[in-house]
């Protein structure tokens, strides 16, 4: 029988100012968008326009409980308090989805530079609300825990993100990111 994925099946990360990532715990709602982009072309032969699926632009709204000293509200309640914009707004992101692989080979895992806006403190319901919008490029790879740390380290996809390889960038086997910390390997994680 099929195993339904639940809620803690699916964990987001997200990087501190110090580099290290803070798994999202006290959200309660998990729902990505992938924000479709169509377009339609009106094609001479055909008598109807045809949409075509251009793109996505993933975006995640999280309501993050307020708990002092929990890192997740931390780090959100900092973007808040000073009103972060541009680069500041800006951090890596990582998803992993925990039942696609395995804790030897690892799990399947999207990692992305996204910016956080901060849309709403509401002190009721004890909540701060962050819309976090993919930018660029999603790195598809594998993620696993460190075996000493428990931090993620993420391996990205030998064929680039999404399968896409930028012929005037050096190839690389894998990228393997540990707390903040990005080294080029062939083909194998290193350990921090």
């Amino acid at each position: 029988m099929s195993e339904m994925v639940k809620k803690y099946h699916v964990a987001l990360f997200i990087k501190d100012d110090n580099g290290n990532w803070v798994r999202v715990k006290k959200s309660t709602a998990f729902e990505l968008s992938l924000n479709p982009e169509l377009q339609d072309y009106d094609y001479l032969t055909d008598q109807n326009p045809t949409t075509e699926l251009m793109r996505y632009k993933p975006s995640l709204s999280q309501a993050i409980t307020m708990y002092k000293d929990e890192p997740d509200y931390e780090i959100v309640f900092s973007k808040f308090y000073k009103l972060d914009t541009g680069s500041q707004a800006k951090t890596d992101i990582l998803i992993v989805f925990m039942l696609m692989g395995d804790a030897t080979n690892g799990y399947k895992a999207w990692k992305n530079e996204a910016v956080l806006t901060v849309q709403s403190m509401n002190t009721v319901d004890s909540t701060i609300t962050v819309d976090i919008n993919f930018g660029g490029t999603i790195e598809h790879g594998t993620c696993l825990p460190d075996p000493t740390t428990h931090a993620p380290v993420f391996t990205r996809d030998s064929s680039g993100a999404s399968g896409w390889v930028d012929p005037f960038e050096a190839p690389a086997e894998s990228t393997s990111v540990t707390d903040g910390e990005t080294s080029e390997t062939d083909g194998e994680t290193t350990e921090p």
